[in-house]
């Protein structure tokens, strides 16, 4: 009898170990591993029309599907490092991808590249690209930070107008949606240097050459 009522006892205190170490297993296993986005323009601008060429370095192109680019580090809540996240294309394929919905939304016929043609009627080179993502998944939640950096060459017919550089930062905090939370920070940071840069370049392109 003695025995029965210490079984009977234990029984809520094992039920809750293992609850709690369920949890904290799906905690930690729960974040963005293979991150990407299905990138949404965002700038509103003026309807345009021409070849806008959008220049990326050789070396920054996918050259393989078996090829994983790192975008960032998933850390724990003690800040230690625990895994990377990754992507099937690079941080410039990221952006010049960005960059060329935006410009086809406006109106412009848009060709990524990995050479600048002489003749271009609009081109942007891009000679920076960084995105850096970092995620804490915690027991309770997860949080992700995103910052992005371009760097541009902008040229017309040939000649080189202007050199711009944009940085943008986004950061969140979700308890539900943890393997979401890194391509919403991406996604936002990425409209928020295509709000800054997108409006600028089109009124660069539309002065005169000197």
């Amino acid at each position: 009898m003695n025995a029965q009522i210490k079984t009977f006892k234990l029984r809520p205190f094992i039920t809750f170990f293992i609850i709690a170490a369920l949890v904290f297993v799906s905690g930690c296993a729960r974040y963005a591993r293979n991150v990407d986005t299905l990138y949404e323009p965002a700038a509103t601008v003026n309807r345009g029309a021409g070849n806008v060429y959008i220049v990326i370095p050789e070396n920054q192109q996918t050259q393989s599907q078996n090829i994983k680019w790192v975008l960032g580090k998933v850390l724990d809540d003690k800040s230690r490092k625990i895994d990377e996240a990754f992507s099937t294309r690079s941080p410039a394929e990221i952006i010049q991808t960005a960059l060329g919905l935006e410009f086809k939304k406006s109106g412009y016929e848009v060709i990524s590249a990995t050479k600048r043609p002489a003749d271009a009627q609009y081109l942007i080179d891009l000679t920076k690209a960084e995105i850096n993502l970092e995620q804490i998944s915690d027991l309770a939640d997860i949080k992700a930070k995103c910052r992005v950096l371009l760097g541009m060459d902008l040229f017309k017919n040939g000649q080189q107008i202007k050199r711009l550089q944009y940085e943008s930062t986004s950061s969140k905090t979700d308890i539900k949606e943890r393997d979401m939370l890194a391509k919403n920070v991406l996604q936002d940071a990425l409209q928020s240097i295509m709000l800054q840069a997108v409006p600028e370049l089109q009124i660069l392109f539309n002065q005169p050459l000197k």
